[in-house]
């Protein structure tokens, strides 16, 4: 049975993990693989960094989950491949990448974000000078002396094959069995709810369109109210708006509390990299969505097909006030951004096509790999 070690920097309550490798696992289990995921962070840990403050909590559980990680990469000799999902430690990149990249002859580095660039708004975080330090342009090392490369977007994959040949493209997807679609029924009898979901690093994005969000509220009185997920300190100065924080156990709740999604992003090298997962959650709900059109979310959106994209004030309000006021365009970009999630951004249609790649790699089936051993996957559908 080919074993597959998996090294992510945080556990299940972190997204990126459990959307880029958990929701994986059972999928590669049933196809044989042994599957262990190593996390660098405790769950104490995860939820310290989380907040300011708590720095006696934060060392002490750093100092062990240091420990606890150097002691996992002793010996990797028992693993048919490892995969790095991001990051091997939360800073010192690339050192303890190019340590397994020595010690390892199949090494697969998946990454989701442009990591090769700086976070435009770090200065928000609760950590911005270990943010800056965590990732940059020594990320390019560790891409090129991977034995693959899986690349969340286009723009990243694109990133990636300068430095590397060998690169797949898989979508950071959902599992439409457990994201069943809510249907739209005309609810003029209560008020719209118009929301976002995300976390801190994204929140302060909502600023670039608080200004069309409260005239969205003054045309409408008592027809919307808002609510934030994600971001329970920022001021946006919105009526009628709740703010709340976003927790595993309650993500599917609040996701399908929401009548509009909001996806708002500034243009920048950052950004570009984004996977476009916050859309393609309200879009495999059945939640019309209107977002900024940058980077991916160009090949997930396309304008009044499945969703609107907007980029001045002036747009995002007429966007909003259209899907506030027109039942039938809600109901049609409802019914498209569905299928366009069960045909290009499901876990039913990628689930298949990672087990395949990790075939080719392991050499546990007798699969022939292309030159470049770059998997062939057709486009993804728009």
């Amino acid at each position: 049975m080919p074993k597959i070690l998996f090294l992510v920097a945080h556990p299940v309550e972190d997204a990126s993990c459990r959307y880029r490798v958990q929701q994986f696992v059972p999928l590669l289990e049933r196809a044989g693989y042994a599957c262990t995921i190593s996390e660098f962070s405790t769950p104490q840990l995860f939820r310290a960094l989380q907040s300011h403050g708590r720095l006696p909590t934060k060392a002490v559980h750093t100092i062990y989950c240091s420990v606890r990680r150097l002691a996992r990469l002793a010996d990797l000799s028992d693993f048919d491949l490892v995969v790095i999902h991001r990051e091997v430690f939360p800073f010192l990149t690339p050192a303890l990448e190019k340590w397994v990249l020595g010690r390892h002859k199949k090494v697969l580095f998946s990454l989701d974000d442009a990591i090769y660039t700086t976070h435009p708004v770090s200065a928000r975080l609760n950590h911005p000078l270990l943010y800056r330090l965590k990732y940059g342009g020594r990320v390019h090392e560790v891409i090129r002396n991977s034995a693959h490369v899986v690349a969340g977007n286009r723009i990243l994959a694109e990133y990636a094959r300068q430095f590397n040949s060998q690169v797949t493209t898989i979508p950071t997807v959902v599992d439409c069995e457990r994201y069943p679609y809510k249907s739209i029924t005309d609810i003029s009898k209560r008020p719209l709810t118009v929301g976002w979901m995300g976390s801190r690093s994204t929140a302060s994005y909502l600023f670039n369109i608080a200004g069309a969000l409260r005239r969205l509220a003054e045309s409408h009185r008592d027809r919307v109210q808002f609510r934030f997920v994600g971001c329970e300190d920022l001021k946006l100065n919105i009526p009628d708006s709740s703010f709340v924080p976003l927790r595993l156990e309650t993500e599917l709740d609040d996701l399908y509390s929401l009548d509009i999604g909001l996806m708002p992003m500034p243009d920048t090298p950052w950004t570009r990299g984004k996977c476009a997962f916050k859309a393609i959650q309200y879009m495999a709900a059945g939640i019309p969505t209107v977002a900024s059109p940058v980077g991916a979310t160009l090949d997930v959106v396309q304008h009044n097909h499945n969703g609107l994209l907007a980029e001045s004030e002036d747009q995002w309000f007429h966007s909003l006030d259209l899907l506030v006021t027109d039942y039938d365009t809600r109901k049609r970009l409802s019914l498209r951004s569905r299928e366009t999630i069960e045909r290009a951004y499901s876990l039913q249609v990628w689930g298949p096509k990672l087990v395949s790649l990790f075939d080719q790699l392991t050499d546990s089936h007798p699969v022939r790999l292309s030159q470049d051993r770059t998997i062939e996957t057709s486009p993804i559908p728009q």
